[in-house]
């Protein structure tokens, strides 16, 4: 692959990386239009070099790159004559990590607390 090839593929990150990626286009359904949102994060690298040996004197060269995104559903805003709702989809997941970190955490510091009271 044509480095500048590579550039281009990487530069359309952004473009692929949206809402209607992970949800599809908003929606109207009489007179109610659902429109979802998302939180999107993207990344992307690269690099190139080049060298040369003394060993054999030749020269050498090569580049490399790479990208990545994340789409996550964080709500949905329903339009309505009855006015403007925002429904948040909750991460279950996520809350319940959160949860187990924090048990955890609780658990090593109650036992290190009680053995240090215990030693004296």
């Amino acid at each position: 692959m044509d480095p500048s090839d590579g550039i281009a593929e990487l530069a359309q990150i952004p473009e692929r990386a949206s809402a209607a990626a992970c949800f599809g286009q908003a929606t109207t359904q009489g007179e109610r239009t659902i429109i979802p949102v998302a939180e999107i994060t993207y990344g992307v690298g690269f690099g190139w070099g080049r060298g040369s040996s003394s060993a054999d004197d030749s020269e050498g060269g090569g580049g490399a790159g790479g990208g990545g995104s994340r789409v996550r559903g964080v709500a949905v805003v329903e339009l309505s004559a009855d006015g403007v709702v925002i429904h948040p989809i909750r991460d279950e997941t996520a809350i319940t990590l959160a949860n187990i970190t924090f048990a955890s955490a609780a658990t090593i510091i109650l036992s290190r607390t009680l053995q240090k009271l215990l030693r004296g």
